[in-house]
């Protein structure tokens, strides 16, 4: 088996930050017990933060720091 290593919410933010759109951002987090858990949201052409329709969620596992 690999190391234990875990990595943290910051970490998954900054991955996950570097992925993104100029457009999109970041609205809110929670953690799953594998998975760091990122809700994005659309910057429109007024500056303001709207929600996505559907599921916006993206996942970074806790165990490889990759997306889910």
């Amino acid at each position: 088996m690999g190391s234990s290593y875990m990595i943290d919410k910051e970490q998954a933010r900054a991955y996950l930050q570097k992925k993104l759109a100029d457009n999109l951002v970041i609205v809110d987090s929670f953690e799953s017990p594998d998975a760091w858990c990122f809700g994005l949201g659309l910057i429109n052409e007024d500056g303001k933060v709207m929600p996505l329709m559907g599921d916006s969620t993206i996942r970074i596992s806790k165990k490889t720091g990759e997306m889910e």
